[in-house]
């Protein structure tokens, strides 16, 4: 039996033209605000990217002196929000989503926020980074990081503590220069940091998070990047402005429902159109006959 769209229930309901209309005009209506969140949020960044070179006090500042100056901004705008914003519960739409833009004006996801905002701040000023989700107690995720890439290798940032660590030879180190000699780095730390923090392990993406999904992606990162650059890989990051992913999957949805207006479109009113024996094209089953007999007796 030929299964039409008239014969599927759920198909009538999808591909009838009011339902279509109204999806396409709902679309529409959210590729408008996510296009307005995207350019909002990008255009907060670019300020907080044009404040941090100013601060670095010359024209062409360092990498490094960019870096710095990023972790103690944010680290200060974290400081000033948390103590507002870390007790009150905000229940709303935008929450919900938790856009960075959330995480700017609220810092609750605690080094979390400071982690994602940092990154998107130094990936703003074009320096490459990773989310570092340490490894607490045996448990990974327990303590959230970033790593910027430097000139001379990664570099472990600590938004939430304002903290990063100096080589013997005066360079910032990275999370496995501090986890192979986490006795000596010790010393660096401030006075209220967490003692649970001793850097015992990190992984850049969670593989495991989606079943089946996650582990089939590492499997084809693994087959087309290999093992050592898979295992360094952050996802997180890729994910930062989720207002641009929101808008190009919306994009696709409205693409879709596009098509099936079309389809709809052609099926009531579309008449194939097919050339007769004089090389002339007419349209298939349209009463000519009548029409030219009515001619003809004028």
């Amino acid at each position: 039996m030929k299964l039409t769209v008239k014969k599927i229930p759920v198909l009538r309901v999808v591909f009838n033209k009011y339902t279509v209309l109204f999806l396409n005009g709902f679309l529409l209506a959210c590729l408008f605000y996510c296009k307005m969140e995207n350019d909002y949020e990008n255009e907060l960044f670019k300020e907080m990217a044009d404040y941090v070179k100013d601060r670095a006090g010359t024209s062409a500042p360092s990498e490094e002196t960019l870096v710095l100056q990023s972790l103690h901004f944010i680290h200060f705008m974290g400081q000033t929000r948390s103590g507002i914003f870390n007790k009150k519960e905000i229940s709303a739409l935008k929450s919900s989503i938790h856009p960075l833009s959330y995480d700017l004006m609220t810092f609750k996801g605690a080094c979390t926020s400071y982690a994602f905002i940092l990154s998107r701040l130094l990936n703003e000023l074009h320096i490459t980074t990773r989310i570092a989700q340490m490894r607490v107690n045996g448990l990974y995720g327990g303590h959230i990081l970033v790593e910027a890439k430097m000139a001379k290798g990664w570099a472990v940032l600590d938004g939430n503590y304002d903290l990063c660590f100096r080589k013997r030879d005066g360079g910032l180190a990275s999370f496995a220069d501090v986890q192979g000699h986490w006795n000596s780095y010790h010393n660096q730390v401030p006075a209220n940091y967490n003692e649970a923090y001793r850097y015992e392990g990190v992984r850049y993406t969670n593989w495991n998070k989606i079943p089946i999904v996650m582990p089939l992606l590492k499997d084809v990162f693994y087959l087309f990047l290999g093992h050592n650059r898979t295992e360094s890989l952050s996802l997180r990051t890729m994910l930062l402005n989720k207002y641009r992913i929101l808008f190009r999957i919306i994009i696709g949805l409205f693409l879709f429902e596009a098509l099936a207006a079309i389809y709809i479109y052609w099926r009531k009113y579309g008449k194939p159109v097919t050339a007769n024996s004089h090389g002339s094209f007419q349209i298939k089953n349209a009463p000519i006959n009548g029409f030219k007999s009515k001619i003809d007796q004028a």
